[in-house]
């Protein structure tokens, strides 16, 4: 990490003390800080497609057990698989079963368990492809195991995808895939790098984006400023916000 980001990072957080001191939290529960905009304001509107989309997900969502998944949470973890609405996981495996993905794309590994639910309902020949930084075994919490890559349908890569250089070198699979989820660094950096690069993609097949965190502080412009068709679904995902975007070939990703 860079000094100047690390100096960023760190009046950020100062920024965020001091305003929970001039207006503490109404709630005695952890929270995170966010805003609230007029709509007629943002940048787009979902269009048909994504609220078919979201609607046959949710009722998939409803019904989905992700039990297996859950079990494999170590005693301190803060993430429940289960837990819908609230958690996404059940809304990513729901979503897999109605658009039958065979390329997936994962931004953000970490302890594995959205992986694992992007895989569950994963047809064949579906692929996951998940990238970090980091591998998988070295996160202390991880719910990954060695056998979950055997059979090739969870592949994990090493690599910074905000990075043009590694950006470039993964150009075909990203240009292919059909969902992709966005779930790292949420520094409202990458998001812009990601996003920029996405755009030049001229073969880039129409796909789903779905984006963690997008009620987030940092997530709040990059989220308004997209001008593609987009639904928030953060009511049926996770608290910290959940949205949709229909990538379009040829389509525009942020305003500018």
């Amino acid at each position: 990490m860079s000094i100047a980001r690390k100096l960023r990072e760190k009046i950020d957080h100062a920024i965020i003390r001091f305003a929970r001191r001039l207006e503490p939290s109404p709630v005695d529960a952890y929270g995170e800080r966010t805003m609230m905009y007029v709509p007629q304001a943002d940048s787009s509107q979902p269009n048909a497609f994504l609220l078919d989309l979201a609607l046959r997900a949710i009722e998939q969502a409803r019904d989905i057990s992700l039990s297996e998944i859950s079990a494999r949470r170590k005693p301190t973890a803060t993430d429940y698989p289960d837990l819908w609405p609230g958690e996404h996981y059940r809304l990513l495996a729901a979503l897999i079963l109605v658009l039958r993905p065979l390329t997936v794309v994962e931004i953000g590994t970490y302890h594995g368990l959205s992986a694992l639910a992007l895989t569950k309902f994963l047809p064949a020949p579906g692929r996951v492809f998940t990238f970090d930084i980091i591998p998988w075994s070295e996160f202390p919490d991880t719910c990954l195991r060695k056998e979950d890559f055997l059979d090739g349908r969870l592949i994990q890569i090493l690599g910074n995808l905000g990075d043009k250089v590694v950006f470039d070198a993964h150009h075909e699979l990203l240009a292919k895939a059909d969902l992709i989820f966005l779930d790292a660094p949420k520094d409202g950096v990458f998001e812009r790098e990601f996003l920029g690069g996405l755009a030049k993609l001229g073969d880039a097949r129409s796909k789903i984006l779905v984006f963690d965190d997008i009620r987030t502080w940092k997530m709040l412009a990059i989220w308004r400023e997209i001008t593609l068709p987009k639904l928030d679904l953060t009511s049926f995902g996770h608290w910290t916000g959940t949205g949709l975007v229909h990538w379009t070939n040829g389509g525009c990703s942020q305003g500018s």
